[in-house]
């Protein structure tokens, strides 16, 4: 491969088209920008506003790789390609995870509204159905969905050594993996949107849902549909002596680069800043833009979350880590495996089912507390997320990670009970 030839290539698409796609990306790429930078000026929720930021950040890197792919698309397909479709992974785990936490996180859904549910079916018949009250079960839901993450950076390492090398077999099989990868997500992610659709709908998800699945399935369905028409010949016609697979490969990103408009708009709707304004939070402490950007992208959160749910695993997701503390949720089970690994893990009842235990809890014995027991001591604690409340002096130092902005009594509670009242005396 001649990779000087590679910055001196021709427009391959059409005039018109080729400017269009450099209007599309001004106007996607200015769109997203400007409602990241709202994001971070009124950064008051940490823990939701850092995963809203990740799924925004993907038009526009869609936006400037896709206009990039057009004009050098065999650079593009070296060197930007991997790191576009990885992050279309790591949207998919960042979507699962913002689901999780509209929900009130992993321990309210393990251990409250997954009670009580009717076990649903799971495609590997010898795993048996998936209740996700059951530690272990959403362990297994939630590692199906990050496989497709850890997978796809050897993925795009394998594509590329194939694409210099000229590996086609494997590559072959290279993208076989990669539809089995990828759909095994998807099908887990499905799965914990049925199971819990009743209590997510309410929170109006479809929006953010379909902004996620779109552009994915946009880049995916079209880059197929063009592999098609180049097989049958059909883009020979319009490829002038290119390769008909890199005509299609450019034909793709130029759709694509088109299409950011209106998924540009389609996020600005699904994820507004404005909830988080001082109108709508007039209380609510503002962090900082240099500890806002380090929180979003400092990464401690992922660190965490994927140290747990690949190295500590079963010793972390377990009934002692996740009591639902209700007696009654034992015998309410809908499902007997969920019930016995319960009582296995050293579930108890006392006084006639009035009360319940923990087996050998806080032993001192080495052997009594096994892997299953608390993992407080043991395991890495989960980062604090909630920042004690109360008096105190707010220091005036630009280090200082927040800021409280004065004009947000403006929107308080007392001042908006104030302006009504005023309002209403007018009007009579």
């Amino acid at each position: 491969m001649d990779l000087p030839h590679v910055f001196t290539e021709r427009l391959l698409l059409p005039f018109l088209w080729q400017w269009l796609c450099y209007a599309s990306f001004a106007v996607s790429l200015s769109l997203s920008l400007y409602c990241i930078t709202q994001q971070f000026l009124n950064y008051r929720k940490p823990n939701e506003q850092r995963l809203v930021i990740r799924i925004q950040l993907l038009v526009p890197i869609f936006s400037v790789t896709c206009v990039i792919a057009t004009i050098h698309p065999v650079w593009c397909q070296l060197y930007l390609d991997s790191f576009r479709e990885f992050y279309e992974a790591f949207v998919i785990y960042t979507f699962f995870s913002l689901l999780t936490l509209i929900l009130g996180g992993e321990r309210r859904i393990i251990t409250e509204l997954a009670l009580g549910r009717k076990p649903v079916p799971y495609v590997v018949p010898w795993h048996g159905p998936i209740d996700l009250s059951d530690p272990s079960d959403f362990l297994t839901v939630k590692r199906g969905i990050l496989q497709y993450v850890w997978f796809k950076p050897f993925y795009c390492l394998g594509l590329l050594i194939c694409q210099v090398w000229r590996f086609e077999n494997l590559q072959f099989w290279l993208v076989i993996l990669y539809n089995m990868s990828v759909t095994w997500s998807l099908y887990n992610l499905a799965l914990f949107w049925t199971c819990l659709y009743d209590v997510l709908k309410k929170y109006n998800p479809w929006s953010k849902f379909l902004c996620v699945k779109l552009i994915i399935f946009a880049s995916y369905w079209q880059g197929i549909i063009l592999q098609i028409l180049n097989y049958a010949g059909v883009l020979d016609k319009y490829s002038d002596g290119t390769p008909g697979e890199l005509t299609g490969y450019v034909f793709q990103n130029g759709l694509l680069s088109v299409e950011m408009v209106g998924f540009a708009i389609f996020h600005a709707v699904a994820f507004p800043w404005s909830p988080y304004s001082i109108q709508s939070l007039p209380n609510g402490a503002r962090m900082n833009l240099y500890y806002a950007l380090r929180d979003c992208f400092g990464g401690a959160d992922l660190l965490w979350d994927f140290k747990q749910t690949l190295l500590v695993g079963d010793e972390y997701y377990n009934f002692k880590n996740f009591d639902p503390n209700e007696p009654q949720s034992l015998t309410h089970s809908n499902n007997s495996k969920t019930t016995l690994n319960r009582i296995n893990q050293g579930f108890r009842f006392s006084h006639g089912g009035r009360e319940s235990y923990w087996m050998n809890y806080g032993s001192i014995d080495a052997e009594a507390n096994t892997s299953l027991t608390p993992a407080a001591a043991r395991i890495e604690a989960e980062p604090c997320e909630i920042i004690s409340s109360g008096d105190g002096y707010i220091p005036e130092d630009k280090r200082y990670p927040v800021s409280w902005d004065t004009m947000g009594h403006r929107f308080s509670r007392n001042m908006n009970g104030i302006r009504r009242d005023i309002e209403s005396r007018l009007s009579t």
